[in-house]
């Protein structure tokens, strides 16, 4: 029998919750794979029908499971997963994880913002290119981007260009400007109402708020971009040596 910490503050679906999480973040049980059955869940952990049950409420509704009708509780995905020690973008990590990419651009235009230039170290009246994006891993809202590109590196990217290639990183390398090295900061923030109807979570929910400024050759600023998260939707990775 599995164990639950019966004394912890923490409820127990909750806590049932967060040891299913484990295991479909490990692997043990594989996107695409049946979660065990109620009444096995029951036993393993000695819990009420009621506890399992809101546990699995709160899976789904965190988009870990899909429930169907006499066929049982399938995982459709995991958290996730970005390194913070190479310069990648989105498409390329999702990509690498076998995962579908898609965006829906919902700003693109030119714009001046003061304190962006001052985040650039570019002029205050410098025209920037404003990029804003909802982010897609196989159909699921994980990401927005918002990007503001440093126009004085005379290279021009239309929105076309963009739906057509699918990646900003992908897009600048084509036009010989490729990101080679970003100063980054994270921090955690709630959701407005815009994030989370974009994201489909509660006003409120914690998100993670990646703020960075993106180099190319000669340390020119390339682009400085958020990138906001959610939360119990993805994860940053870090290798560090000593």
């Amino acid at each position: 029998m599995y164990h639950l910490d019966r004394r912890s503050f923490i409820p127990l679906y909750h806590q049932l919750k967060e040891k299913l999480i484990e295991e479909i973040e490990s692997g043990t049980i594989g996107v695409g794979q049946p979660l065990p059955t109620e009444m096995e869940l029951i036993g393993r952990y000695a819990v009420s029908r009621t506890t399992v049950r809101q546990a699995m409420q709160e899976l789904e509704h965190d988009g870990y499971i899909t429930r169907t009708p006499g066929k049982g509780t399938f995982v459709i995905r995991t958290k996730l997963s970005r390194g913070l020690t190479r310069l990648t973008s989105f498409t390329e990590d999702m990509l690498a994880r076998g995962m579908e990419v898609t965006s829906s651009i919902l700003e693109f235009k030119q714009t001046k913002a003061s304190a962006i230039c001052d985040r650039l170290g570019i002029p205050r009246d410098t025209p920037l290119l404003y990029v804003y994006r909802l982010r897609h891993a196989n159909g699921i809202p994980v990401a927005i981007n918002a990007s503001y590109i440093n126009t004085l590196l005379n290279v021009s990217i239309t929105k076309e260009e963009l739906e057509l290639v699918g990646s900003l990183y992908a897009l600048y390398d084509r036009k010989g400007i490729p990101p080679l090295e970003s100063d980054k900061t994270i921090q955690a923030v709630a959701a407005s109402e815009e994030w989370s109807r974009l994201l489909h979570l509660s006003v409120g929910s914690p998100l993670l708020l990646v703020e960075g400024v993106v180099y190319t050759y000669n340390h020119q600023p390339l682009e400085y971009h958020q990138v906001i998260s959610g939360g119990d939707r993805y994860k940053y990775t870090l290798h560090l040596q000593r």
